[in-house]
């Protein structure tokens, strides 16, 4: 977020100064000061914005550079856009267009342009699933083999687990493991889950590695990461868990698809909302899907097979 006002600085000075001067104050005064407000409501909460979020963020203010570049190809001005142009603009680019809508409802506020009607993408279900035999032998590989480094084998525990995205239990910290004698806790969104007595064992000894770490290194992280990166202040990198669960052949995606399905279908979509991190909206779909046979569909769709 502190590097979010600089990258789009840089993004807005690579553009005419023509399209700097309409997207400007949309980036800097609407989507970067929205996402400062959000960032800290769910900093008070103990959350973080993740990734995607992150990504979608960039989005908003590239697709409006992007579509003021295709007008002058097309010699259209940004007040006569009309709905047959920007259906064509949209129909020629990937789904990501779609994260044009923000700046024309802005620009539509503030006399630019027209009132356009940018359709929402329809949300695809979930393709990639694994059968749940597989997810419980995957997770207890992922337990009990220690040729596996300590962080994948927590992370990756806990992907199978309880349906988490990575990016997100990487954001954990030490603060949020509770410890009850033989008995560990997740502090997850306000609730707290606790864990099976094996998948305790390993949270222990990462807790154990993370607490070691804070401990040296207090002075360079406010900070203290259940799952410390080689920059103390800045949790373990995404990408090298998913690279090391991927070189061993345990599949990410389709094993967090399956142990959600599986969630969905023995909690309410409220707590599965929560507890997960994803939206009431999403988590409702889940619940849904989660009513319906998906045995043959499942063994169709079974990765490698």
């Amino acid at each position: 977020m502190e590097r979010l006002p600089r990258w789009a600085d840089h993004a807005l000075a690579q553009a005419p100064a023509g399209h700097r001067q309409i997207v400007s104050p949309f980036a800097h005064w609407y989507v970067i000061r929205r996402r400062h407000h959000r960032h800290r409501d769910r900093s008070r909460r103990g959350q973080g914005l993740g990734a995607s979020s992150l990504a979608r963020t960039c989005s908003l203010i590239q697709r409006p550079l992007e579509l003021l570049a295709w007008l002058v190809g097309q010699g259209i001005a940004l007040a006569d856009l009309n709905q047959p142009a920007l259906d064509r603009w949209l129909s020629q680019g990937k789904r990501h267009r779609g994260d044009i809508r923000q700046f024309l409802q802005w620009a539509h506020r503030h006399k630019m342009t027209r009132d356009l009607n940018v359709p929402k993408c329809r949300v695809e279900q979930p393709s990639v699933f694994i059968e749940d035999d597989e997810r419980l032998q995957q997770l207890r590989r992922r337990v009990h083999d220690e040729t596996i480094p300590l962080p994948a084998r927590v992370v990756g525990s806990l992907v199978l687990l309880l349906g988490l995205q990575i990016s997100k239990i990487l954001r954990l910290t030490t603060e949020d493991v509770s410890v009850d004698g033989s008995t560990m806790r997740l502090h997850l969104n306000g609730h707290y889950v606790e864990l099976p007595p094996r998948m305790s064992t390993l949270v222990r000894q990462r807790l154990e590695q993370a607490e070691a770490a804070w401990e040296n290194n207090r002075s360079a992280s406010t900070t203290p990461w259940l799952f410390p990166g080689h920059n103390p202040a800045r949790p373990l990198c995404l990408q090298l868990i998913q690279l090391q669960l991927r070189k061993r052949d345990l599949k990410g995606l389709a094993g967090r698809n399956t142990a959600r399905l599986a969630l969905a279908a023995n909690v309410p979509a409220s707590i599965l909302a929560e507890v997960t991190g994803t939206s009431v909206n999403n988590a409702t779909r889940w619940a849904t899907l989660a009513k319906r046979d998906w045995t043959g569909y499942i063994s169709s769709r079974r990765i490698g097979g």
